[in-house]
């Protein structure tokens, strides 16, 4: 559901409407009191079933929730936590902006190609890595072929993987050596989280290339039951896409322990609220 879009139309009907930031307990996107879906019901001259089937990111399955006022038709919603970031200096420099513009800006636009400028809060120049650029042209080319919906659990599985190597328990010399060059052509700082700026730079390529290779599998519901599958066949796969060396079975190895994730829980690998992805407003839910 777009969010801004909704949001809109709730207040175009006449329903006043309540936000919150971050994790929630809600299990829908936005939840209506008896009230307002008597007004959406009787503006859209559809009976509530119909609404139901119409509108399945909506809930009312409480006629009037403690969190919402019971005298007025409202609605709840819910709202991803994405720190905005700060456009790139070099283009509102052009249009003779001198101030700094903020805006929330998607994982595939969060690079600006003609200056090579990273937009967050801290902008930064990655012009010195030229895998940075080429991983946006990854990205916009999953999110082109298999959706936002896609291209955000392709980028959180992917992120999973990498953190594990990230951190000080699970160790990929190759990709420590990768990383460690790509940090100090980039005058970055070392990171002390897998979720630091730094890290999150750094490690941008390879997150790509992980998501590219897992993206197609999130559209297939069969595809760990077909005929043939060999989760050893996989992982080796997915290591393949980093250009590393086969590996013997280890239990420290993070694309196996991803494996075995997917195998114990497939419903929560395939849920894209299940955890938060800042960059695409992915909302999580606890």
């Amino acid at each position: 559901m777009n969010r801004t879009r909704h949001t809109a139309l709730w207040r175009h009907i006449g329903l006043p409407c309540v936000r919150t930031v971050g994790a929630t307990l809600l299990t829908k996107e936005a939840v209506l009191n008896g009230l307002a879906v008597e007004r959406l019901a009787i503006m859209s001259s559809l009976s509530e079933e119909r609404l139901r089937r119409s509108l399945p990111a909506l809930s009312w399955s409480h006629p009037y929730p403690p969190y919402l006022p019971a005298n007025i038709p409202s609605v709840y919603m819910s709202a991803a936590k994405a720190p905005s970031g700060v456009i790139c200096r070099g283009c509102t420099t052009r249009r003779g902006i001198t101030a700094d513009v903020r805006a929330h800006l998607a994982l595939p636009d969060i690079v600006c190609l003609q200056h090579r400028v990273w937009q967050s809060s801290a902008p930064c120049d990655v012009s010195g890595s030229p895998e940075i650029e080429r991983a946006q042209a990854t990205l916009r080319r999953i999110r082109r072929l298999h959706g936002n919906r896609g291209m955000s659990l392709g980028v959180r599985d992917a992120r999973w993987i990498i953190a594990a190597w990230t951190s000080n328990v699970c160790r990929e010399p190759e990709l420590t050596d990768r990383w460690n060059s790509r940090r100090v052509v980039l005058g970055l700082v070392p990171w002390h989280r897998s979720d630091d700026l730094s890290a999150r730079i750094v490690t941008h390529p390879e997150v790509a290339i992980l998501a590219a290779a897992l993206a197609p599998n999130y559209t297939d519901p069969t595809y760990f039951t077909r005929t043939g599958f060999q989760l050893r066949r996989f992982s080796a796969y997915l290591r393949a896409s980093l250009d590393l060396q086969p590996i013997p079975h280890s239990m420290n190895d993070p694309i196996r322990a991803f494996v075995r994730i997917v195998q114990n829980n497939r419903a929560r690998w395939r849920d894209p609220k299940s955890v938060m992805i800042t960059e695409t407003a992915t909302p999580r839910y606890t």
